[in-house]
């Protein structure tokens, strides 16, 4: 009896063990989808080159979603990634502001794509969208749509200075182009109630980047909002205490 006794306890201390691993392993799983929604911005003009070698190295250890540059530091992120990168690189263009031409918007994008990005990140033109000029904005999208060929295509919407009307518009109109997701802003920081009219405009047509969130809180606000990517300043310190909690 004795020797029966110690075999099902042995038994059921061994399905604990095999419940506690598995627990683990679903949570690391759940912290890993998390860790893999952040984007690490570096689009300030004071970012230095040996910054930017500790941002990647740093968003390919801990696998996460892509590292947002300026279109001038393209080349160097990809040396620093390496030939196996574990996150995705992302060229900000015509940053903050959109007033760049079509043209030279376009050429921007073609040339990020060369240079080996996953992603062109392009600002709208936001004088054209005030001055009503929607064949404009709708002719770019499609311009840079084809500019992208086969990597994906973001428009920054630059939300702070649209009118809701406006807002609800250019991103029905980035959708029906083709664009693949959008971001909120550059520079207002997290708006909830952006993201919320912006997946309501697009449905899950396009992806939803909400800019500016800055602690675990206003991430959790920015998923329950309908975000699928979330963009931070903080994306490494944010990363470390999601993945700190398995």
């Amino acid at each position: 009896m004795t020797e029966i006794s110690e075999e099902i306890q042995t038994s059921e201390e061994d399905e604990k063990k095999m419940y506690a691993d598995f627990k683990r392993k679903l949570n690391l799983e759940a912290a890993s989808a998390q860790v893999a929604k952040l984007e690490f911005n570096l689009t300030q003009a004071t970012v230095s080159k040996a910054e930017l070698r500790r941002a990647c190295q740093e968003a390919n250890r801990l696998h996460l979603g892509a590292v947002c540059v300026l279109p001038n530091q393209v080349k160097h992120c990809v040396h620093f990634l390496g030939s196996d990168p574990q996150t995705s690189l992302v060229a900000c263009i015509s940053f903050p502001h959109g007033g760049d031409t079509t043209k030279v918007k376009v050429a921007a994008v073609k040339t990020a794509v060369k240079e080996g990005v996953d992603e062109a990140e392009v600002t709208v033109p936001v004088s054209q969208i005030k001055d009503g000029n929607w064949s404009y904005v709708k002719r770019e999208f499609k311009k840079l749509k084809n500019a992208v060929r086969h990597r994906t295509l973001r428009i920054n919407i630059e939300s702070q200075f649209l009118t809701p009307q406006e807002l609800t518009k250019v991103c029905a109109m980035a959708a029906d182009c083709g664009v693949t997701s959008l971001r909120t802003s550059s520079c207002a920081g997290y708006e909830s109630d952006v993201v919320a009219k912006m997946k309501s405009a697009v449905k899950d047509r396009c992806t939803i980047k909400a800019d500016g969130v800055s602690n675990l809180t206003e991430m959790q606000s920015a998923v329950d909002m309908g975000a699928g990517i979330i963009g931070s300043k903080n994306a490494i310190d944010l990363a470390e205490l999601i993945l700190g909690t398995v």
